[in-house]
């Protein structure tokens, strides 16, 4: 036995000296906000054992990649995106999440708008074990507390509902909910008053985390944008969470060059000792259903058959459509809306704006939306509503992160982070590399919670992409948003290579996260 002892010392010597991947000579951006360095990046498992200098230190590494001309940085992390809601309905092919690997995503939430899990830790084991291309996380949702304790129901919700509302986010940050989300702009969510909000959310107290908020209104619906601000700022610092404002917007005619005042707010709560931050994404057009965007929210109370009969209601649908054509100048008209996706009945109106398709229907354009939505085609719509000065505002903030809020038949889902790279890096440019980097990963996960993840650090997870800046860019459109990004070269999941030479390799190496 004592025989053995140099070779096993040796064999700890060659470990410790070598890799299983070596990035060498790419431009770092380790996520800290610094500027890139010219350096090497080392893999073993599924952790970062090594960075710097592979030559002085001598390592020795199964595979080299040549990362010369290159980017390599953190795996993006997507606080706010629908490519896994639903998981665990998902077939192999769409728990892959290959959209997001060719953006360089690595971990994504689910379900946000008040949609995610109440039962985390199932969703969470489940999904993992059929496998997970991109890791997951979840923020347990208010509208899935809701609608499990209180269905489509405008009615206050009584003391004894809102102990079960409780139990139930209670539940989910003890299985390892990163938080809250909510999305008071979507019944039934928005009937539920502030105080309401407050007394349900306030049960993830004891653990921590974010409330992250689809708000309830971002133009002039309802309370209006600064005031819905506000209510999202209190419901954070009451319920003793972070309040992120999920994909923050100045959404509609009525409030574009509002940015500045949103972020003015932001500031303001942060300075009183509550910190608020926000997501977004950089595209002009919002991502909704044809029934959220124009119908009042009175009308979806209790749920379809409801809302079917009062369109059957002649003295109801006039007061509809009057409430419809006011939403839809909020959002610019009718030439804003293109239908973007639908079931099967959809087909003849997908790829139409509203404008289009009123004059196909010979009908005006708010009761051609509320015939499609009576026939039971309520589609979803890419509102064209947001400025460029108004992004670029948020996009400069410190405080402002990155998101997707993908969704399917919107190109944000298939082509954000590569378009934030592309045209507001590299051809604008409004914000350098390193804000990008660090504004889509360890900003991230230092809000959120997410240990170990989002950095370039020796220790940490092996979630790691090295992306070409003279090729990245998004190839989807609103016309075709199916189509894959470019200049994603090598995508580390966990050490594993999920993209490689620019290809998917299909493997699941993602993994369910909980917050600890």
């Amino acid at each position: 036995m004592p025989t053995l002892l140099p070779l096993l010392l040796s064999l700890a010597v060659l470990r410790a000296d070598s890799v299983d991947v070596l990035i060498k000579g790419g431009r770092v951006y380790d996520g800290s906000g610094k500027p890139g360095q010219v350096t090497d990046v080392g893999l073993r498992g599924d952790r970062i054992v090594f960075i710097g200098d592979a030559g002085k230190a001598r390592i020795a590494a199964g595979r080299v990649i040549d990362a010369a001309g290159m980017i390599v940085a953190p795996g993006f992390i997507d606080p706010h995106t629908h490519s896994m809601e639903g998981v665990d309905r998902f077939n192999d092919e769409r728990r892959r999440n290959i959209p997001a690997l060719m953006q360089g995503v690595t971990t994504v939430t689910n379900g946000p708008d008040g949609r995610g899990p109440w039962d985390v830790a199932r969703i969470q084991a489940e999904t993992e074990k059929k496998g997970l291309g991109t890791n997951t996380f979840a923020t347990v949702g208010f509208g899935t507390v809701k609608s499990r304790v209180m269905g489509p129901s405008s009615a206050p919700a009584t003391k004894a509902q809102i102990d079960s509302m409780r139990s139930l986010v209670d539940k989910a940050m003890r299985e390892g909910a990163y938080g809250v989300g909510s999305g008071l702009f979507y019944a039934p969510q928005s009937y539920a008053s502030i105080d309401e909000a407050i007394a349900v959310v306030s049960a993830a107290k004891p653990y921590g985390g974010v409330y992250d908020t689809h708000q309830r209104d971002e133009s002039s619906y309802t309370i209006g944008l600064m005031n819905s601000v506000r209510e999202a700022i209190r419901i954070g610092r009451e319920s003793g969470l972070t309040t992120n404002l999920g994909h923050v917007k100045a959404l509609g005619v009525d409030v574009w060059g509002y940015a500045d005042s949103v972020l003015r707010l932001m500031r303001e709560a942060r300075a009183g000792g509550h910190m608020v931050v926000a997501d977004q994404y950089p595209w002009t057009a919002s991502g909704t259903g044809l029934s959220a965007a124009l119908l009042p929210r009175w009308a979806q109370a209790g749920g379809t058959d409801s809302l079917m009969a009062r369109i059957a209601d002649a003295p109801t649908r006039e007061k509809m459509l009057a409430a419809m054509r006011e939403n839809l100048r909020r959002r610019g008209g009718d030439s804003t809306l293109l239908l973007i996706n639908g079931g099967a009945n959809a087909k003849p109106y997908i790829g139409k704006y509203l404008k289009q398709v009123a004059a196909d229907l010979k009908m005006p354009p708010s009761e051609a939306a509320l015939d499609l939505i009576g026939r039971g085609i309520d589609m979803g719509v890419a509102s064209f509503n947001m400025t460029e000065a108004d992004i670029e505002t948020f996009m400069k903030d410190p405080y402002v992160m990155t998101s997707s809020d993908g969704s399917g038949g919107h190109p944000r889902l298939y082509g954000t982070y590569p378009r934030k790279i592309r045209r507001y890096v590299l051809d604008k440019p409004v914000i350098t590399m390193e804000r990008m980097v660090k504004s889509s990963t360890a900003q991230v996960a230092e809000v959120y919670g997410i240990a170990e993840r989002g950095r370039l650090q020796t220790g940490y997870f092996a979630d790691v992409i090295v992306f070409d800046p003279k090729t990245v860019r998004e190839q989807a459109t609103y016309v075709e948003p199916e189509k894959l990004s470019v200049g994603m070269r090598w995508v580390f999941v966990n050490g594993q290579a999920a993209v490689a030479d620019g290809a998917p390799t299909q493997v699941f190496a993602g993994r369910g996260l909980r917050k600890r």
